[in-house]
């Protein structure tokens, strides 16, 4: 869509994972056109430091741990009495460990887990009903690469995205005649600090750019009012291809 500030000036988003990464630069382009962003997080701090000096009227904070249902339910809850409803979520939080199979821990799994998964479903589940009502919404989950293709020491990462790609395809066929649209975005290698000490599987100027995916979902987000871009595959220029 040519003019995406007027199809989304206005609206409400619930953005989880806005601290960092890609959900922080998606919710600085959200404000920019005109959408109304709730950052969630853990961190209230983080959080404060991500929004910088976006408006106050155009934003809050909700602090808030996605792995814990109640605090989900909470969240949501607030900031749908705060604007009226939920127009937008973002999934973006996300946890990462790359270990062989035999050296990943349960703790390492279950972090992966309860953070990729259940921090997917859990505020999925909350927002739902009300987009339901309204006969309308947009969810957009943040999956990887890795759900498409296997990569050595990523087994347990792996398992979780390719769990949310299928929570995102089977929840579309669940809502999409009910005016809710479920976008899967699947990134290859993106160059943010989830990576820490580990080595990159390339440099690091040649992958993706938090900003670059956070434009790729605008676009699938405003293609239309009748039309649903399900599945948003982006890949760096060099590398990682299928």
């Amino acid at each position: 869509m040519a003019d995406r500030a007027a199809f989304l000036a206005g609206r409400t988003s619930f953005v989880t994972g806005a601290s960092s990464g890609i959900g922080k630069e998606l919710t600085h382009q959200l404000l920019d056109l005109g959408v109304k962003v709730a950052l969630v997080g853990r961190d209230e701090g983080r959080l404060r430091t991500a929004a910088g000096d976006a408006p106050t009227d155009g934003h809050m904070l909700v602090t808030c741990d996605v792995r814990d249902d109640a605090q989900v339910k909470q969240a949501v809850t607030s900031v749908e009495h705060a604007w009226g409803g939920i127009d937008i979520l973002v999934n973006s939080a996300g946890s990462f460990f790359l270990a062989p199979l035999p050296e990943t821990t349960n703790d390492m799994w279950d972090e992966l887990w309860q953070t990729n998964v259940n921090g997917t479903v859990y505020p999925t589940r909350a927002a739902l009903p009300g987009m339901l009502e309204r006969g309308s919404g947009t969810i957009v989950i943040l999956s990887s690469v890795s759900a498409r293709r296997g990569f050595a020491n990523n087994s347990a990462y792996a398992a979780t995205k390719y769990a949310v790609t299928g929570f995102a395809r089977a929840l579309t066929t669940e809502v999409r005649r009910q005016g809710v649209r479920v976008i899967d975005v699947a990134a290859g290698p993106v160059d943010t600090p989830i990576w820490g000490n580990y080595d990159t599987p390339m440099e690091r100027e040649d992958m993706l750019k938090p900003g670059e995916v956070a434009k790729a979902i605008i676009a699938a987000m405003t293609v239309s009012e009748t039309q649903v871009m399900q599945d948003v595959l982006l890949l760096p220029q060099k590398g990682v291809y299928l």
